[in-house]
């Protein structure tokens, strides 16, 4: 299902939203299919389905299934290990700003329980300028970001992670942006049931945060997902925030059910964070 972007940016998405490229996204749309069927709302005004991307696409909010993003903001192309998109606009951000958002980017080998899910890189990392909004998931916005770094991994489930690091003018700016993270995850819960409730699924949504030290943050969130800025069905998201000086480090993993058993126990979150803050 692909969702308006209109002008905001989002995560490289499974279906508009879980996390990596195409190849990952035709396996949500064929792998998931039967638990995506019957999900959709009635329809209202201004709220139009589609029939689900098979290249990543990008969210605006809830649940709001619309059109594919504009060819400016599509990702790289990462079939034949593409070159970065890095556009007028990111490189506007400055030598200073890129480096900051490349001294946090991590690798395969740093992913949580990467013995389970050998994580993969998909291609080098992208810069771009972002939008005015950055869409983490269905809880979260994030508004203010001046440069953007995003990497894409895929497991041997083909099942997604992404990292994006977004750079901001200040630290007081970044920190505003990460308390903005905490609010939308604070409320996760009652927003995924809403969501749930919305698409005529049973309200199984629970959110928990799993560790916190400083700025730093990390939740799971366990539910029968909506199809849209979520790959559907039931599945485990796990969520890391960490604000590092001027810069705000988002990481996302997900384990779908119907793609492997879930593995990864989140008491090693801690860990996660203290590796996102090196």
């Amino acid at each position: 299902m692909a969702l308006t972007v209109s002008s905001r940016s989002v995560r490289l998405a499974v279906l508009a939203g879980a996390g990596v490229l195409a190849a990952t996204a035709v396996y949500a749309v064929t792998d998931h299919a039967d638990a995506s069927e019957g999900q959709a709302p009635p329809a209202t005004a201004g709220h139009r389905t589609t029939a689900p991307a098979i290249t990543p696409t990008g969210p605006t909010g809830p649940a709001a299934p619309s059109t594919t993003p504009s060819a400016t903001q599509a990702p790289p192309a990462v079939a034949d290990k593409a070159a970065p998109a890095t556009t007028p606009a990111a490189r506007a951000t400055g030598a200073a700003g890129e480096k900051a958002l490349a001294a946090t980017r991590v690798t395969a080998r740093q992913l949580p329980d990467r013995t389970a899910q050998k994580w993969k890189e998909l291609a080098p990392p992208s810069t771009r300028q972002p939008g005015p909004e950055f869409q983490l998931n269905e809880c979260v916005t994030v508004r203010g970001a001046t440069g953007w770094q995003q990497q894409g991994f895929i497991s041997a489930h083909k099942t997604p992670a992404v990292q994006d690091s977004l750079g901001f003018p200040d630290a007081a700016s970044a920190r505003a942006a990460y308390r903005a993270v905490l609010a939308g995850m604070k409320d996760c819960e009652a927003t995924s049931r809403a969501l749930q409730k919305r698409y005529g699924l049973a309200a199984d949504a629970r959110v928990r945060q799993t560790a916190t030290a400083g700025e730093t943050a990390a939740w799971s969130r366990t539910w029968t997902a909506v199809q849209g800025l979520s790959a559907p069905g039931a599945q485990a998201n796990h969520i890391y925030a960490v604000r590092r000086g001027s810069v705000l480090v988002l990481l996302h993993f997900d384990e779908w059910d119907s793609a492997a058993p879930r593995s990864y126990d989140p008491k090693g979150d801690a860990d996660v964070l203290a590796g996102l803050t090196r």
